[in-house]
């Protein structure tokens, strides 16, 4: 299931405990400009991971898939073309979607579209990481005027022995690719893709996910040094900030190190010696009652929040303790220093509430 929103995903944890609200954004989430000259993906001396006819394809399937899959509620579908902690997102949002506004509801019957024409296709040699990436135009009905979009697609292991089900290539991450962005190295057309455990500078891509939990976990204590003060690094320092900020002065909140279904960082090398990574990690905020001073209770009134009492809960509506787990799907631009990194945007769901 593939939102049609276009925010960074802030959660609002610093709100009256009756009103706890909660940031539903799913995830859902190339003339062609291809790695290479011919549709192997590359010069015809060479072959990329997968061919630029065929990575098209996955694409456009990709998209009909998904449109299929929000128009029937059917995560089933959607688990065909994708994996990670992108199909974790987008079964969350189909557990929840009985709880979102009825317009939110309607517009997920309302199809987009992954156009071929003027995507870039970043495609590796042959023997490299079996991923490639897509930054294309994302349209349709009420969706902003160019509006582009990163895309991670991994071919599913083994998938040849018949052990999966689905697609070969499945989507797993996706971020905004709107603003400026640095540019993508290209060796006879070929793209670097880079492995989590890979190092940009002083920073490993997998560093990313602990360092970006440490805004929401200590207000940035350890990372702040390494990231840019960007608007979402803002709003993840803010969340700290008000974790424990209600109104009525009865609640407690902190945020602990969470995990998605996937704890995993891709990256793209670019021309500056840096790279565009995609990246995913859980948090886990935790409320409870401080039970201090007469106007507070000792259990958390939460009637308020329907995704977490009708959804998670079986229809309780106060609790001694309510813990939510959120995953976000980050980009970031990463220098060749590792440092003054650049936080563009992210994806936030929840995924878990008990």
């Amino acid at each position: 299931m593939t939102s049609r929103r276009h925010t960074p995903g802030l959660l609002r944890a610093a709100v009256p405990v009756t009103a706890l609200a909660l940031a539903l954004t799913a995830c859902s989430d190339g003339g062609t400009e291809a790695s290479g000259a011919d549709d192997k993906g590359g010069s015809s001396a060479e072959a990329g991971v997968i061919s630029l006819k065929s990575a098209q394809a996955v694409l456009l399937n990709y998209a009909k898939v998904n449109n299929a899959a929000n128009a029937a509620q059917a995560p089933d579908r959607t688990a065909e073309v994708e994996g990670g902690a992108l199909l974790q997102q987008s079964q969350a949002t189909f557990t929840q979607f009985k709880a979102l506004p009825k317009k939110e509801q309607a517009s997920f019957k309302t199809p987009f579209h992954y156009p071929v024409e003027g995507a870039r296709f970043y495609i590796p040699r042959n023997g490299s990481p079996q991923v490639f990436m897509v930054d294309t135009q994302v349209t349709g009905e009420d969706i902003e005027k160019d509006r582009r979009r990163l895309l991670v697609f991994e071919h599913v292991k083994d998938y040849e022995k018949g052990k999966n089900k689905g697609a070969e290539w499945k989507a797993v991450s996706v971020g905004e690719a709107d603003g400026k962005l640095p540019a993508v190295k290209r060796d006879d057309g070929f793209v670097t893709v880079l492995n989590a455990s890979d190092a940009v500078g002083k920073v490993k891509l997998d560093d990313l996910r602990d360092l970006s939990k440490d805004f929401y976990v200590t207000g940035g204590k350890k990372a702040g040094a390494s990231f840019v003060n960007t608007a979402s690094v803002k709003a993840w320092k803010k969340s700290y900030t008000n974790r424990a900020a209600f109104d009525d002065g009865c609640v407690d909140g902190e945020y602990e190190p969470g995990f998605t279904a996937a704890e995993t960082a891709y990256g793209l090398k670019t021309t500056d010696g840096g790279a565009l990574a995609l990246y995913d990690f859980g948090i886990d905020y935790q409320n409870w009652p401080k039970a201090e001073g007469p106007r507070c209770a000792t259990q958390l009134d939460i009637k308020d929040l329907p995704t977490v009492t009708d959804i998670y809960l079986d229809g309780r509506t106060s609790t001694s303790g309510l813990t939510r787990t959120n995953s976000l799907i980050t980009m970031a631009v990463v220098p060749a220093s590792g440092t003054d990194i650049r936080v563009t945007g992210y994806h936030l769901q929840m995924v878990n509430a008990k």
